[in-house]
């Protein structure tokens, strides 16, 4: 096995992973329509704000940054 195909596996094994985990997270978002997640549909404290909201902000923050984490391994990946 050449180290093209060893990259290229390494490569495609690290973005099943990555796409594996954001699909888990994108679908834990279901939760706001069970009865697992009633929680999220009250309001933090005084504010206005729902659990919904936060969690919805905090998915795409993590999806940003796990995307980010991506890039950077695959950049270094290839320098070396």
């Amino acid at each position: 096995m050449t180290t093209k195909d060893r990259l290229l596996k390494e490569r495609t094994r690290r973005r099943f992973l990555f796409t594996g985990l954001h699909l888990l997270l994108y679908f834990s978002f279901s939760l706001n329509w069970t009865s697992w997640g009633s929680f999220l549909a009250e309001r933090l404290g005084a504010t206005y704000l729902s659990g919904a909201i936060v969690m919805f902000v905090v998915l795409v923050v993590l999806f940003i940054v796990l995307e980010s984490v991506f890039l950077w391994l695959s950049q270094r990946e290839e320098r070396s």
